[in-house]
């Protein structure tokens, strides 16, 4: 099992719609594979047909424990666990929990995360865009790969400079609009400068923004579409790093 932990440099980077189309892709190669939102925006359920106002997720079942926490199946290979619509007091809990584990038991997750530690699968992908930053350090601490994506803009390339990231960290350029010089400059020097900067660029397409409006991942609604073929590639590259690794 290999778990893999993706978030935006900065907000608005695509971070939740390429979780879900990545693990759409790597399903279609015969992985199975358990997404999980990680952030209090709990939008990642959108992408895999969720109820718009239904409030269930690991974090809203919290305050119910024992309650197991509600993993859906979607579709051969691929299971998701909303976030859920919580209140602030859930993320005090949640906090908490983590805190206590860190103090005293550092080597076992909680009991609220313990689908982190599943053997049922081949990949647990873990939305951490827009999370807690406790739930941001044990995602870094817990993932063989970490995925940073990068819109490739001057705003993108300065926070590189001010950041730092896990050691097992890679980058992946998202939103790529080959016709921008400014794109095609950093782009450029991203490649000339980043070791671990993913091979595999995907490309601004309108296939991912209106993968969200039908409910769905980008490679579902539009199998043929270059975002999906982009997204492909990533899944194959994260196969091949995977098999590095082990």
């Amino acid at each position: 099992m290999t778990i893999l932990a993706m978030q935006g440099i900065r907000g608005g980077c695509g971070t939740t719609a390429v979780c879900a189309s990545l693990a759409w892709a790597l399903a279609q190669t015969g992985q199975s594979v358990l997404v999980v939102d990680f952030s209090i925006s709990n939008l990642l359920r959108l992408h895999f047909n969720h109820a718009w106002d239904s409030k269930e997720g690991w974090a809203s079942t919290l305050k119910l424990q024992p309650s197991s926490p509600p993993i859906i199946s979607y579709a051969s290979g691929i299971d998701y666990l909303p976030f859920g619509f919580a209140e602030k007091e859930t993320y005090s809990l949640i906090n908490e929990g983590l805190f206590n584990q860190k103090q005293h038991q550092p080597n076992k997750l909680p009991d609220f995360l313990s689908f982190l530690s599943s053997n049922d699968y081949q990949w647990i992908i873990i939305d951490c865009s827009s999370t807690l930053s406790s739930l941001n350090e044990l995602s870094n601490s817990l993932a063989d790969i970490n995925l940073v994506l990068l819109n490739p803009d001057v705003e993108s390339h300065v926070l590189l400079k001010q950041k730092t990231f896990p050691l097992n960290s890679y980058f992946l350029i998202n939103g790529f609009l080959p016709t921008s010089l400014i794109q095609q400059d950093v782009s450029h020097i991203w490649q000339q400068s980043l070791s671990n900067l993913v091979p595999a660029i995907l490309h601004r397409d309108e296939a991912m923004a209106e993968s969200l409006a039908v409910k769905k991942t980008s490679g579902e609604y539009q199998p043929g579409s270059l975002i999906a073929q982009d997204v492909h590639q990533l899944a194959l590259w994260c196969q091949n790093l995977d098999k590095q690794g082990s």
